[in-house]
């Protein structure tokens, strides 16, 4: 058991750019926390995107089974702020996604720094001129605008919003959580997602002297709109952002100990999901119009759905990595481990502590990483299903079924699926078997249990969200 917990969740954060993990983009910080302690190379998201992806985590439940993206709890929905709350630990939430005003209810303490999204904090006074053409950006021009106001008002560095995110954090630390007996602190940073907006001087580390186009909140859609030399300026922005939330995720880490709580504290670091930087032929997470509606879900390949997570434990392991699969509920289970509460009945997620402990090899074979269900009725979304060797995609009705050998072809570039239909069925079969073990809801079971079937003709897009 260990005295306090920090779980820092900086969205959209791909795993492939972190140095550490053999990407480009310059992250001192985290590669010191990975180097103090466990790194994990093959844990996946189950829920897709944001919002759910924090379901599954307060819950330790694969939620996109039953949970629309936004919505109420519900009955069957035991939270980790409830159970932690019981034992005593102050629980607190300091961020600027979204979510945070959404699924903030059950903490003791919660500081929302609005900021990443539509609302503006200022009156629109002037037309500021955008830095790439409208139609390879992805917001209607009034949102545009807000964004550019913000940009333009920032008087440095430390007015954006993962600063202030992170500092936010520190002064709670040196309030409350020096003086607490015990405390679970979750970082919730909507950096490095778009927009990305950092200082000059991050961007021009990775591409120097550029004059094209900025895509720096691009059209979630097919990449053909977009140059090779744009997409390559828009993976150096998305690299300097996570510079920039680098440095103060480092400025955390230090606050840690000089208060003196570094040797008290298990640190946790992951993200929700990755961004499409022209893989596979696409730009953002899913397509979009330009009303901001979503038209169709992508398939989930590796490139957005492999993150980052490491766990920095006092006393534990330092620089092991370990590739065993693993997703969300699993990180639930891990956190009421390492409190030493008991997991809850409800939570359908494996401690990782006895891996850490050498007392197992691994805790699943199988990984499932999913578009929500509850438009099942009307159009079926892309569903992924991974081994250390395998992803099988289901397409639904908005994609066709895909198979790749992930020894042979790490990155999917070549499908499989009609050469290897006894491996994709039986991947199939093992997919609808994991449905009904984690209680999914059975008119989705059914709806989805006909192997390689045919999809609707027609969709009906303003229902999918």
């Amino acid at each position: 058991m260990v005295k306090n917990i920090v779980l820092i969740i900086c969205d959209t954060l791909r795993q492939d750019f972190v140095s550490y993990y053999g990407g480009f983009a310059y992250t001192p910080n985290i590669d010191a926390l990975a180097k103090d302690g466990i790194t994990f190379t093959n844990f996946l998201p189950a829920s897709f995107p944001t919002g759910p992806f924090r379901k599954d985590l307060l819950t330790g439940r694969f939620t996109f089974t039953y949970h629309a993206w936004r919505g109420n709890w519900q009955e069957r929905d035991c939270l980790i702020t409830d159970v932690l709350n019981t034992a005593g630990l102050i629980t607190t939430l300091i961020g600027d996604t979204m979510t945070v005003g959404t699924y903030d209810s059950h903490f003791r303490y919660v500081d929302f720094i609005r900021g990443q999204g539509p609302v503006s904090l200022y009156p629109v006074e002037i037309e500021l001129p955008l830095p790439a053409d409208e139609n390879k950006l992805r917001t209607p021009r009034e949102r545009l605008q807000i964004l550019m106001e913000q940009w333009v008002r920032w008087r440095g560095e430390e007015d954006r919003f993962a600063p202030q995110v992170f500092k936010r954090a520190h002064q709670w630390l040196e309030n409350f959580g020096r003086k607490a007996k015990r405390f679970f602190l979750m970082i919730d940073s909507f950096d490095p997602h778009e927009p990305w907006n950092p200082p000059r001087y991050y961007i021009e580390r990775y591409d120097l002297n550029y004059e094209g186009e900025e895509l720096f909140e691009p059209a979630y859609a097919p990449s053909n709109y977009a140059s090779e030399r744009e997409i390559k300026h828009m993976k150096a922005m998305y690299a300097g952002e996570i510079t920039m939330v680098d440095r103060w995720v480092g400025y955390l880490l230090e606050g840690l100990k000089y208060m003196d709580l570094w040797d008290d504290t298990v640190v946790i670091f992951t993200s929700d999901h990755g961004f499409y930087h022209g893989e596979h032929g696409f730009i953002g997470k899913v397509e979009l119009d330009r009303n901001g509606t979503i038209i169709k879900r992508w398939p989930l390949y590796d490139t957005i759905t492999r993150v980052p997570l490491i766990i920095r434990i006092p006393g534990g392991p330092k620089g092991k990595i370990y590739d065993t699969l693993c997703q969300t509920p699993d990180l639930t289970a891990t956190i009421c481990d390492l409190a030493g509460i008991n997991i809850p009945n409800t939570c359908q997620g494996f401690s990782l502590l006895p891996l850490i402990n050498n007392e197992k090899e691994s805790i699943r074979d199988l990984t499932v990483t999913s578009h929500t269900y509850v438009t099942d009725k009307e159009c079926r979304c892309p569903t992924s299903i991974r081994t250390k060797e395998w992803l099988y995609i289901y397409g639904g009705d908005e994609w066709k079924h895909e198979l790749y050998n992930l020894l042979n072809d790490p990155f999917q570039d070549d499908d499989i699926f009609v050469t290897n239909q006894d491996i994709a069925k039986e991947f199939h079969r093992r997919y609808i078997d994991w449905l009904r073990k984690v209680e999914c809801p059975e008119v989705s079971v059914n709806l989805r249990s006909e192997f390689n079937n045919k999809a609707k003709e027609d969709l009906p897009y303003a229902k999918v969200i």
